[in-house]
């Protein structure tokens, strides 16, 4: 069954690839086709640009002709292109303006173009009125002067400056053309020659496989036995795994209920002192098998990128404040001088729940290295850079710079003698570490042999997380 499903798997590889090839070679194939397609229509607006810039051209020497040839003659028939010419010449204008908007250069010469055109029409409609007045002699004298035929020139210049311009964008637009046409023919020969090649291997790999077969086929004929009380094997850990996870905890439950009612004088009647003590000894010890469970069951979650968080807005104030409530009893029985120093008045988008987790391990780590007569712990919260700053602080006895480093590796513990006072599977930091990556935050410590330690973690008030994680 295992060489069936291998062999399908390869033969569907053999077909996808070659799929796969065309299909790249067809998306970039669209993209030089598209480029070749832009390109080709600004080819074609640079000819229309030209095309206008004589059209105006054609117009202006209408103009100039009708007006001579009137002014001349006094023939009316000379007025038609003269008539023609200034009723063409400002569409004419403003559709030249608009095919350059994209280009300064050709907007300037557009506007250059368009004063010596103005002073041309005026010019005739000069030569014009005079020759309307009676006054030919003058109108002809105004003519056969250098002041219209050098505006002319000028507009010819200008007229040839627009031209040039689009010539040389022409260049550029063509050969820019013809590389996207050329880049499309090298990538579909190219796609298609890789394509082939990797259908012909595909092809050979799948037929040697093919060959194989067979001969696999008879060295799992005799496996066939072994194989199956293996994976009898492997179901009976898989079983016992599970029975183990789910039975780990059911009994817990039982033990920390029973207890409760043990403590219930309504229950059981009144404890002696050292019945009460028993009874607190199984709550305790309870509790550290659960957060012993729980930080295994975390540590693997993170492993696996399969911690889940449930982001919301909150105000942090509230989250401190349910430190020293969650705590208190604790510190009250350990003689712990137990403060918040939180000062400013914070909101953030995060999950409250995660890092209560992470309160809590620190705190435990501050309550188990404090001194047992005058220890205290302060937290605090605190907004910086956009962020928020927690740091939950001790007056504990402090960690050596060359043992910091390793604080945050798992099962890694300080104290390694046996005779080590204080419990812990060395998963706690790591758990922090964890959740304060996962919320798109950090975690570090400054301490000082000694003068205690302070540990430190940032989040961000953005509600962003780290897109390994997953967000519910």
């Amino acid at each position: 069954m295992f060489k069936k499903t291998t062999h399908t798997k390869l033969i569907v590889v053999a077909l996808l690839l070659p799929i796969i090839s065309f299909g790249t070679v067809g998306v970039i194939s669209y993209y030089e086709i598209n480029s070749f397609i832009s390109n080709d229509n600004w080819v074609q607006h640079t000819y229309q640009v030209i095309e206008k810039a004589d059209d105006v051209e054609k117009s202006m020497l209408d103009i100039e002709t009708g007006e001579r040839g009137y002014i001349l003659t006094q023939n009316i028939m000379f007025l038609d292109p003269y008539t023609s010419g200034l009723s063409h010449i400002k569409a004419q204008l403003d559709s030249l303006r608009m095919s350059t908007v994209d280009n300064p250069v050709q907007q300037t010469n557009v506007e250059k173009l368009t004063l010596s055109i103005n002073q041309k029409i005026a010019f005739v409609n000069q030569t014009q009125t005079l020759g309307e007045s009676g006054k030919v002699d003058a109108a002809s004298q105004l003519i056969r002067g250098l002041e219209g035929k050098k505006i002319m020139d000028n507009i010819r210049q200008v007229v040839d400056d627009i031209k040039n311009e689009e010539n040389k964008l022409l260049d550029q637009r063509s050969q820019a053309s013809q590389i996207s046409a050329q880049n499309t023919i090298n990538t579909i020969i190219a796609g298609t020659v890789v394509a082939i090649i990797i259908t012909i291997i595909s092809t050979i790999v799948v037929f040697q496989k093919m060959k194989q077969r067979d001969e696999i086929e008879k060295t799992n004929i005799e496996l066939h036995l072994e194989t199956e009380k293996l994976k009898e094997r492997d179901n009976a850990k898989a079983e016992l795994s599970a029975m183990v996870s789910h039975e780990l905890k059911t009994p817990l439950v039982t033990i920390s209920g029973y207890a409760e009612m043990l403590r219930d004088e309504a229950v059981l009647g009144t404890l002696n002192p050292e019945q009460i003590h028993a009874v607190e000894t199984i709550s305790s010890q309870t509790v550290k098998l659960e957060r012993l469970i729980s930080d295994i069951m975390d540590a693997q979650k993170m492993d696996l990128k399969k911690m889940k968080f449930n982001k919301r807005e909150f105000e942090i104030d509230e989250l401190m404040a349910e430190q020293i409530q969650i705590h208190s009893k604790l510190m009250n029985e350990k003689n712990i001088r137990f403060t918040n120093t939180t000062k400013e008045k914070l909101s953030i988008k995060s999950d409250p729940d995660r890092l209560n987790q992470v309160f809590a391990n620190l705190i435990k780590n501050a309550v188990d290295f404090v001194p047992s007569s005058g220890g205290t712990i302060e937290i605090n919260a605190s907004k910086k850079n956009g962020d928020v700053l927690f740091y939950v602080k001790d007056n504990g006895s402090g960690i050596p710079k060359e043992k910091q480093d390793s604080l945050f590796k798992k099962f890694y513990q300080i104290d390694t003698s046996l005779k080590r006072s204080h419990g812990g599977t060395g998963l706690g930091l790591v758990i922090c570490k964890g959740i304060t990556e996962a919320l798109g935050g950090a975690i570090w410590l400054e301490s000082e042999v000694g003068k205690g330690t302070t540990f430190w973690f940032r989040i961000p008030n953005n509600g962003s997380t780290n897109p390994n994680q997953t967000e519910v």
